[in-house]
């Protein structure tokens, strides 16, 4: 990604950063999935269609979120999450040197869950499952052979942001939390965009050369 798309992209996730002061109004939907969009066109434009549809479900799941529709947002983002995890499963690699930041993610997931699930009540199966599909998506990015740190940067800042959303929802709202959920998601998806597109090239630079 060029340093002005970053910086196109910085400027559409400040913009309804800046416009949760006002949240809810008409059209703050539209500005919140607006910046995954934007990645979504340039995944395209880099010919990674996997990317592109993660990122487009991305942006369904978050003006299905802005409009409280809970329960369908997360069945977007948990597709979202499968999408990302056959991405990075494609080039997967058991890497021994992984395995510490892969048992530090189940145990935060488990601890996680652990937490929330007294008070989840009928929510407790989409929840778990959202879980399980986040862990997929992380251990994905972490035995990815290319060793895309943007990737598991990605996936850490997403399990971040999902983690201060379950803690809001269903124990205790932090300070500044819906800033906080926000600045890691965009975060995230950047990332994992940056990390994607590199993969991308690098697979079609192999063919290349293969042929």
């Amino acid at each position: 990604m060029k340093p002005f798309q970053s910086s196109a992209y910085a400027s559409l996730a400040l913009l309804y950063c800046l416009a949760m002061l006002w949240v809810p109004f008409t059209g703050d939907a539209v500005i919140k999935a607006l910046p995954i969009v934007y990645l979504a066109v340039l995944a395209w434009q880099n010919g990674v269609l996997g990317l592109t549809g993660a990122l487009a479900i991305s942006a369904v799941g978050d003006v299905l979120l802005a409009f409280d529709l809970f329960e369908l947002g997360l069945a977007a983002f948990l597709v979202a999450q499968l999408c990302y995890a056959a991405l990075f499963a494609r080039q997967f690699e058991w890497r021994a040197d992984r395995l510490a930041p892969a048992l530090m993610l189940l145990l935060w997931c488990a601890a996680l869950l652990l937490l929330i699930v007294p008070v989840l009540g009928n929510l407790k199966l989409p929840v778990f499952a959202y879980l399980l599909a986040i862990v997929c998506m992380g251990l994905s990015a972490l035995f990815n052979r290319q060793s895309l740190w943007p990737g598991v940067a990605g996936a850490a800042c997403f399990i971040v942001s999902d983690s201060l959303i379950a803690l809001e929802m269903f124990t205790v709202a932090l300070p500044a939390h819906g800033w906080a959920i926000m600045v890691t998601y965009y975060l995230a998806q950047w990332l994992l965009t940056q990390a994607l597109i590199q993969s991308g090239r690098a697979t079609q630079s192999s063919r290349m050369a293969f042929n």
